[in-house]
């Protein structure tokens, strides 16, 4: 199977940035609702809490990325 193009790969990375702002940001509000009506933040809301982050990492993972590919294809435009 060949490699994927450059604007392949640069469309996987800006899916997966949207896809991990969406989910920081929904993990988050349910997070914050559940803190700010009074629940405890452990258990089930503390992991809800700890998702938002790793989906906040998973975006800038892939940001990144994106910006790695970005160099190669200026790289790439400039030979």
């Amino acid at each position: 199977m060949p490699a994927p193009t450059l604007k392949q790969q640069k469309t996987f990375a800006v899916v997966r940035i949207v896809g991990g702002f969406a989910a920081a940001a929904v993990l988050g509000y349910s997070f914050i609702t559940n803190v700010l009506a009074g629940q405890p933040a452990e258990g089930p809301v503390l992991l809800t809490g700890v998702m938002a982050l790793l989906g906040l990492g998973y975006a800038a993972y892939y940001t990144r990325s994106l910006g790695r590919i970005a160099e190669a294809e200026k790289q790439r435009d400039q030979s």
